[in-house]
């Protein structure tokens, strides 16, 4: 049985990998837009982990509650590669960008799961917050995505 807390455990280590792969990319950053987002992105990331571990260490919610769905796990174990931040050295900041999308939408997906999982109401309005906090950010490497690559203004 998977419960919320192996979910928590895994969403901790992502957390991690995440910002790992963010101060990868603001290493990479040219330009003081991108170094600025990119140095957010680490700094959410950070909150997140420390939210996540707080829930997990206060032992205020019941975290043994199953969670029905395995393709969540799996999906956090292989969400890049290993899921190590053993970053390839000519990764461009297109391809931390790819990477980065799909992370922000499986965080999302997983945190939306979590919240569901719950019965309590607090907990679960944490988890939902978290859910939109990782969507506002898959949105905003889109729109920055797009700006790397020249795709932004052709809709207008």
């Amino acid at each position: 049985m998977n419960s919320l807390k192996d979910l928590l455990n895994i969403a901790i280590e992502q957390e991690i990998q995440s910002q790992k792969l963010y101060t990868r990319g603001l290493e990479l950053a040219i330009n003081d837009e991108h170094k600025q987002f990119f140095s957010r992105l680490v700094k959410e990331e950070e909150h997140h982990e420390n939210i996540l571990y707080n829930i997990r260490e206060t032992e205020l919610y019941d975290l043994n509650t199953a969670v029905n769905d395995p393709s969540l796990f799996e999906t956090a174990r292989t969400s890049h590669g290993d899921n190590t931040a053993a970053f390839d050295p000519d990764w461009s900041l297109e391809k931390i960008m790819e990477i980065a999308l799909k992370r922000e939408f499986d965080a999302q997906k997983r945190y939306k799961s979590a919240a569901r999982s719950t019965t309590d109401a607090e907990l679960a309005t944490l988890l939902s917050n978290l859910a939109k906090e990782e969507e506002t950010h898959h949105k905003v490497i889109e729109k920055q995505y797009e700006m790397l690559k020249g795709l932004m203004g052709r809709e207008l």
